[in-house]
């Protein structure tokens, strides 16, 4: 029979973190372990190797996959600018796992691309669930997904970008055998069971889309035939902002993922926030590649925005799927939790008060990967809440 249990700790020290946190998991989790997922915040970094070996010597064959990041979350809460640890402990009969954690070992020895496409093809298994926790800093996420869109059995990829809080760029991914500094690390699911995926943005399209009419350089130097900074401008004096860089901070740009049918909700969408401007040129940049032609709207990020999307994405989950799910992982981004909302803990209230209560774990990532019906996407400012059913 299945067990799924989680444990969280906010102790400093990372041994009486992960053995509290363990321990909290293990209760609901009796006999044998199949595989563990442990994420950490980076107070507990240099001390990895330790939580490392705490866990496989209490779960002797179970696979572990795990990394740090900005902050973690369970059930029990989100943990964010201070010390926390979150373990999920697996017994899933239902579920074939294989965990994957690897880096360049060295200067010409396979790239992780490669190591990651080779892991996932040797799988023999069709569409394989794959959480996917990989350096934000170190690694670049165009490369996984180039590699991943063209892998031959087809992985479903969710996951976010492993780091720090920030002061260092740094992050560490875990695993059974080793841990490792930007590298890459997950886990792949294959088996009897369901799963559905939710993708929520923290910003909701304002004003009509625009054609980008002109390009140069990678900039967005007009639309609809304007200049693109004279309409970023009059937008964000229309909301209030008293200066560009304040507005920066929240009037983002939306591009439709399908740009023959675009759309500006959820997951067909992708938010990019301004990287700079060109005074001269009178051009936006964003990192994106802008094409003339295609559409594009203009996307306020805030408290109620995030809120709203994320009622309509769960409200989408349950209409499908009307059922609690045995257990869930989010991959939240770092702009969003606390930074965002000004509290603790308003996704997880909202998620359980309408999917019910279940087991979760997850991370606050510098970016998040999602596989959509138009292939796999890098996201920024979005959760990706992944939800499995036995």
């Amino acid at each position: 029979m299945s067990a799924i249990g989680t444990g969280s700790s906010r102790k400093s020290n990372s041994v009486q973190a992960v053995e509290e946190a363990f321990r909290e998991a293990r209760i609901k989790v009796q006999g044998f372990v199949d595989w563990g997922l442990v994420f950490f915040s980076a107070k507990h970094m240099d001390h990895a190797e330790n939580i490392r070996q705490f866990l496989v010597q209490n779960t002797p064959g179970t696979q572990w996959a795990g990394c740090s990041a900005s902050g973690v979350l369970s059930e029990s809460g989100e943990i964010f600018g201070e010390p926390g640890l979150v373990i999920l402990l697996a017994r899933t009969p239902e579920i074939r796992t294989n965990a994957l954690t690897t880096c360049q070992r060295r200067e010409h020895s396979p790239s992780v691309a490669h190591q990651l496409r080779e892991f996932l093809e040797g799988l023999q298994s069709e569409e394989p669930l794959f959480l996917f926790f990989p350096d934000a800093y170190k690694q670049t996420p165009h490369n996984f997904i180039n590699t991943l869109r063209y892998t031959s059995n087809q992985p479903q990829v969710f996951g976010a970008g492993s780091c720090d809080d920030g002061a260092w760029n740094r992050s560490v991914q875990l695993g059974q055998d080793e841990i490792i500094e930007h590298g890459i690390t997950g886990m792949t699911l294959v088996g009897e069971f369901r799963y559905q995926v939710g993708i929520t943005q923290s910003a909701l399209v304002i004003g009509e889309p625009m054609f980008i009419t002109k390009v140069e350089n990678n900039q967005i130097i007009e639309l609809d035939g304007h200049s693109a900074l004279e309409s970023y401008v009059q937008a964000s004096v229309e909301l209030g902002f008293n200066d560009i860089e304040s507005a920066a901070q929240q009037l983002m740009l939306s591009f439709p993922l399908n740009v023959q049918e675009p759309q500006f909700v959820g997951e067909s969408t992708i938010i990019r926030h301004l990287t700079g401007i060109d005074v001269v040129s009178q051009g936006l940049e964003v990192p994106e590649l802008v094409k003339e032609g295609n559409v594009v709207s203009f996307a306020l990020r805030n408290r109620i925005a995030a809120e709203e999307d994320l009622e309509i994405m769960l409200d989408r989950i349950w209409d499908t799927l009307p059922e609690t799910p045995a257990f869930g992982i989010y991959f939240n981004c770092a702009a969003r939790g606390r930074p965002l909302y000004g509290e603790d803990d308003v996704d997880l209230k909202q998620i359980h008060q309408r999917l019910g209560s279940f087991p979760i774990i997850g991370y606050f990532g510098a970016f998040e990967l999602a596989q959509v019906p138009l292939g796999l996407q890098l996201y920024y400012y979005t959760g990706v809440l992944v939800l499995v059913y036995l």
